[in-house]
């Protein structure tokens, strides 16, 4: 049931139906058709400064209204705090944090259907939009719907490979499907990147898993299996599993046993 003034199941329903609609029609309305050409004697350079400055007061616009659903939200005021969220997509079709309100407005409301649809218009029009790949990851997740979780988190890490805790997020999600092999060379990716900035306790941390891991994975890891002779692939394997970054080994490096 709808937090705040929301009241009754079937109320409820109809109001997610009338906001999704007014969803759909402010972002139809966003990315609507291109304007004419300007007159004569405008240049192609003040336009594109008059299109800068109109695109930076529609997403102020967005964020203040972001705020104040926020607010509006901690009050318990669901329903106003849906309008300021619908009003600030309006303003700006590619404003993340209000995708991530309104779906997290929506999972507070109990309506998960709706806060899934509402991150994925959110990845249809934000670039690199990290943070709505883990929003829906978490989602999926919590409805046992793990190997989308992990789709959503894989497309995460593309977006943004160093970032050590989305790293970790993926390895329990991998640990949690079963999948120890994969788990393992994100474990030896979070070791790497520890290593490279230097954080002796994280490093030490991610080596401990990485050991755990190789454990339990046993023969299955391509890295380890084989003994000492592992051949061509395995060293290259081993070599891009302690490189941070895909094709930067830095040099030789000593491999862990």
């Amino acid at each position: 049931m709808c937090a705040g003034r929301c009241g009754g199941a079937a109320g409820a329903e109809g109001r997610a139906r009338a906001l999704a609609i007014a969803l759909a029609a402010a972002l139809l309305h966003a990315a609507g058709p291109a304007r004419a050409e300007p007159a004569g004697g405008v240049t192609a350079q003040g336009v594109g400064r008059a299109t800068a400055q109109a695109v930076g007061w529609a997403t102020a616009q967005a964020a203040e209204l972001t705020r104040q659903a926020e607010a509006r939200a901690a009050a318990g005021e669901a329903d106003v705090a849906l309008s300021r969220y619908l009003e600030a997509v309006r303003f700006d079709a590619t404003y993340g944090p209000a995708y991530l309100g309104l779906g997290g407005l929506y999972e507070r409301a109990g309506d998960l259907r709706e806060a899934e649809r509402t991150y994925t218009v959110g990845l249809d029009h934000v670039p690199g939009f990290v943070e709505g790949h883990r929003a829906r990851a978490a989602l999926r997740a919590r409805e046992g719907r793990r190997g989308e979780a992990i789709a959503d988190l894989e497309a995460a890490v593309a977006l943004r490979g160093d970032d050590a805790g989305l790293l970790q997020e993926l390895a329990a999600a991998y640990v949690a499907a079963g999948a120890l092999p994969a788990a393992l060379g994100v474990a030896r990716r979070l070791t790497a990147l520890a290593a490279q900035a230097g954080d002796a306790g994280r490093a030490a941390a991610a080596r401990t898993q990485t050991r755990a891991l190789s454990v339990l994975v046993g023969e299955a890891d391509p890295v380890r299996a084989g003994g000492r002779d592992r051949g061509p692939v395995r060293r290259a394997l081993a070599a891009y599993a302690a490189a941070p970054a895909r094709g930067q080994t830095g040099g030789p490096r000593r491999e862990e046993r």
